[in-house]
């Protein structure tokens, strides 16, 4: 979804929520109004995520491949709010290389990944 459609998605839950507001509306009415808005919404967070994720690997990465990131790279990503999976499929490998990767470097990952500044956010993102 690009910019415009970020935009038409907008302009559209707006347009609904004016509805929903509305006293007389059905509650059938009502309903379908919310599961678009909810799906809309989804929509336009999921989108703004992967334009995150992007400027995030633009910043933290640039161009180079898998082989070419450090460490320290590798966390920045992680304190980002970027997942194991996010990263692997940036790059085009699996999950288990990124997982093999954090457990050979394991000291020197822990010793410099703060858990509290990844979930802080990763949670940016969550529906809970």
């Amino acid at each position: 979804m690009a910019v415009m459609g970020m935009t038409e998605n907008k302009a559209r839950q707006r347009k609904i929520i004016s509805h929903l507001v509305s006293e007389n509306l059905s509650l059938s009415k009502r309903k379908e109004l919310q599961k678009e808005l909810n799906r809309l919404m989804k929509e336009n967070t999921e989108e703004k995520q992967k334009t995150y994720w992007s400027k995030t690997f633009d910043r933290v990465v640039r161009n180079k491949n898998w082989e070419e990131i450090t460490l320290n790279e590798f966390i920045e990503l992680r304190h980002a709010g970027l997942s194991g999976y996010a990263i692997a499929d940036h790059f085009g490998i699996s999950r288990a290389v990124v997982f093999n990767y954090t457990r050979n470097n394991r000291t020197e990952y822990y010793r410099l990944f703060d858990m509290r500044e990844y979930q802080k956010n990763k949670e940016m993102w969550s529906d809970k």
